[in-house]
């Protein structure tokens, strides 16, 4: 484990390393901040990266053409990834949302995946669409990533978890504290920064009064299980079988804390020059996961076992239903803008942007509001087939 002494550039750097394109603006200060880094070749989730580019023009209510731009645009390209938070974009496929807004797979989108960085495939136009965690895509944006959020998807996903022998009930208890996360600058880091700070907790480069530590992502549960941390910060479905298992203690979870329940965690990106240049298709996509995720709200048991059936990812059926009942599947345009502003706030709180960055501007800059996609959904929405069909049969 090595100490830093330079909390803001070794957060610049780690992210450098990690993607070709990191956030690396913010001026480096001298400090007292303890940052053990435990395993250095920690690879990042698609949604935890940051990065910076001039790749694309930014599209504005001027400039976005009313059609799209050719007579035969070129299929949408749609980032997945296996995390469960994903399920819209996997349901969406599976139960044909997106042929219902008159899309064809192969000619008007299609799907990808990839071990390369979320953010890094929106900038080099290997994928036009991406779900991703709002806080883990601020450093990218503040450093010119050409993206823009275009809806919220569901709240959730992040707890902060104490060993069950540290004796620590709350998270006003891990001042002086060790606390495990898989990397910095990612959305369970920002998230522990900001659950901390709501109970006077220092956690910035002026003011650290606690002890972070980087573990891979296999490597952490062991940490907190043989006493290495006195906590750790994770996602789901992770911190949940901890918990069960009776190795951890849940002290803040993002899906039910009065802090964050009612904030949007996972939202949907899209390149800027896409959104310039197919605005309808784009808004297709868009409608067909904002139903996705409305039908996974009012189907989440029936939703889950598709999900799992059908190979989107490999977990436990019970688990799995018991993670997305926590969450909130109503997925929201105005919803989404007001996470992004919130998050860009707090973070220019805890010094985590650029000092020379206009928080409010950033903000608006990173939000682009869709025309034909609704604010939100509140009818019963029905899935295009029959999901049933969907479930393996014995």
């Amino acid at each position: 484990m090595v100490k830093l002494k330079r909390y803001v550039r070794l957060l610049s750097l780690l992210v450098i390393l990690t993607i070709a394109f990191t956030a690396c603006g913010k001026n480096p200060k001298e400090n007292s901040v303890k940052t053990t880094t435990v395993n250095e070749d920690v690879t990042p989730t698609v949604t935890d990266g940051a990065s910076a580019t001039d790749a694309a023009k930014e599209p504005t209510e001027t400039t976005t053409k009313s059609t799209d731009s050719s007579d035969n645009p070129p299929p949408i390209k749609i980032l997945y990834s296996a995390g469960l938070c994903g399920i819209p974009l996997h349901l969406a496929k599976q139960l044909q949302f997106y042929e219902a807004e008159g899309l064809v797979e192969g000619v008007d989108y299609e799907y990808l995946t990839s071990s390369t960085p979320g953010v890094e495939m929106l900038t080099t136009g290997q994928a036009d669409v991406t779900f991703g965690l709002i806080a883990a895509m601020l450093a990218p944006l503040d450093n010119g990533l050409e993206a823009k959020t275009v809806l919220g998807i569901h709240t959730g996903c992040i707890q902060i978890l104490a060993g069950k022998d540290t004796g620590i009930t709350d998270v006003a208890g891990l001042k002086g504290k060790k606390i495990g996360v898989t990397q910095l600058a990612s959305s369970a880091h920002i998230v522990t920064q900001r659950a901390l700070a709501d109970v006077g907790i220092g956690s910035t480069a002026e003011n650290m009064e606690v002890e972070f530590v980087v573990y891979s992502k296999d490597d952490i549960p062991i940490a907190l299980k043989n006493g290495a941390v006195d906590a750790i910060a994770i996602g789901d479905p992770q911190a949940t079988i901890l918990i069960n298992e009776g190795d951890a203690v849940s002290l803040f979870d993002s899906a039910t804390s009065d802090l964050l329940k009612d904030e949007y965690c996972c939202s949907l990106w899209v390149r800027n020059e896409t959104l310039e240049k197919y605005p309808e298709q784009v808004a297709k996509v868009t409608r067909a996961i904002q139903k996705t995720s409305a039908w996974i709200d009012q189907n989440v048991d029936l939703a889950a076992q598709i999900q799992l059936d059908n190979e989107w990812l490999v977990g436990d059926l019970a688990i799995d239903q018991q993670i997305l009942k926590n969450y909130k599947y109503l997925p929201s345009v105005s919803g989404v803008e007001e996470a992004l502003t919130r998050n860009i706030l707090d973070m220019k709180e805890l010094g985590l942007i650029k000092e020379d960055t206009n928080a409010e501007e950033l903000a608006k800059n990173g939000f682009y509001r869709l025309p034909g996609v609704p604010d939100n959904i509140t009818e019963t929405i029905e899935a295009p087939i029959d999901p049933t069909t969907q479930l393996k049969t014995e």
